[in-house]
């Protein structure tokens, strides 16, 4: 018997399952003997006993699967709040914030009256990324969590009980500082599972009424990176644009541990160390790059030869933290594909189809639906910390996602400055 068929075996076949699937093939049995012996009174159990049992326990079954669905569904909102207004006066951080009054009025239509104007999101972007370059002083050091959260770790873990979770090695980050144009990164080591019950368990209510973020982001200023006691591992957010100027976003699955069935940016992940750490277990510059292109292609289908040159200083854009997150650093980029639309559309399947027929045991890709914008049409959407909206429809999306396109549309602008400042300097 294979590994994945014993699994979901030993997951959703319990005692309850087995009675109620033995009772309804001995009532299947029965009627089959009944039809077969016509003339012949049978009567070997108390019928209406009988299908009260299965009956009850049928439910039961039925009940269970309800529950996890359920349960599913509720599960986000449980360990982090989609208040994000509340969380914006929360803090007294400067927020990203985005005016939508350039927006079509196709999508206003769509949206509230207070958020036609300037909406604000929380998100902190600590610093802008044009033109630096980056100094990583890396520690093989180890996170340890709070005692606090140790003695809640099994009532914290257990509400990512619906997601497929897997532990690893993460790089955290411990400081970060940006001067003269050089963007400084201190970082050691945590691990996925010490951010699970840290910063993606911020808003869930502990049996004694407390959570994470009242123990430990309680505001109204956020904690610095270098104050903070939460696990902190670093991600990115990143932009793949096709050579025909589209932008495209990934609807998630069900059983991510964050952002279930929003859209994400292209890329959306935490650093994978398989990648980032070199032959001496050191986080680089060159692994920084390498777990970014890595990620593409095991999440796009795109290799390192469908994309354009990729360097930190001018594809590196930002560096932000996640209120809902507890401040969780991020790091936001964009990178051409040499591919248009189509064909990344048609290889993206082609690979699908491949990893499908392999059967492998665990996807890996976020997900397989696409939501495809063009660039020129960027300034038109209609942006709120929960969604945007575009051409007249509503994409649910994390206030993480709603801030990368924010400063994204602000770094093309300030791209368009700048090659106008060069052209009139050639005139």
């Amino acid at each position: 018997m294979k590994r994945k068929l014993k699994i979901f075996i030993y997951k959703y076949i319990n005692y309850e399952v087995i009675n109620a699937v033995i009772a309804a093939i001995t009532i299947l049995t029965v009627c089959i003997k009944s039809n077969m012996n016509k003339n012949q009174q049978i009567q070997i159990i108390d019928w209406t006993i009988f299908s009260s049992i299965v009956f009850a326990l049928l439910m039961t079954a039925i009940s269970k699967l309800i529950h996890n669905i359920l349960m599913n569904r509720l599960e986000d909102s449980i360990k982090l709040t989609n208040d994000y207004d509340e969380l914006t006066r929360m803090y007294k951080n400067q927020m990203v914030s985005y005016d939508n009054s350039s927006a079509s009025k196709k999508n206003l239509r769509k949206v509230e009256e207070r958020c036609k104007a300037k909406i604000y999101i929380p998100m902190v972007c600590e610093h802008k990324l044009q033109q630096c370059v980056i100094d990583i002083q890396d520690s093989n050091d180890r996170y340890e969590l709070p005692n606090i959260i140790r003695e809640h770790f099994d009532e914290l873990f257990q509400i990512h009980s619906t997601s497929k979770v897997y532990n690893k090695l993460n790089v955290r980050v411990d400081d970060w500082t940006l001067n003269n144009k050089k963007f400084v990164m201190k970082t050691s080591r945590t691990t996925f599972f010490d951010s699970l019950v840290t910063n993606r368990a911020m808003d869930y209510r502990w049996n004694n009424g407390l959570t994470v973020r009242e123990q430990y982001e309680f505001g109204p200023i956020l904690h610095t990176l270098k104050d903070s006691h939460l696990s902190n591992h670093l991600g990115f957010n990143g932009f793949v644009i096709s050579s025909d100027g589209y932008i495209f976003f990934v609807k998630r699955g069900n059983k991510l541990s964050i952002g279930k069935r929003t859209y994400c940016n292209s890329v959306s992940a935490s650093l994978n160390t398989s990648y980032a750490l070199n032959e001496s277990g050191h986080f680089t510059e060159d692994g920084l790059i390498n777990s970014i292109i890595s990620e593409i292609d095991n999440e796009l289908k795109i290799p390192r030869e469908g994309l354009e040159k990729f360097c930190f200083r001018e594809h590196i854009i930002a560096a932000y933290r996640d209120i809902v997150e507890g401040g969780k650093p991020q790091l936001l980029f964009y990178v051409h594909s040499k591919w248009k639309k189509e064909e990344i559309i048609s290889n993206f399947k082609i690979q699908t189809k491949r990893e499908d027929k392999k059967k492998d045991t665990e996807c890996r890709e976020d997900g397989r639906k696409f939501l495809w914008i063009h660039k020129s049409k960027l300034d038109q959407i209609c942006i709120l910390p929960e969604k945007i909206v575009h051409e007249g429809k509503s994409y649910r999306m994390m206030p993480a996602v709603a801030a990368s396109i924010v400063i994204f549309i602000e770094h093309l602008r300030w791209l368009n400055q700048k090659e106008k400042k060069e052209s009139k300097g050639h005139e």
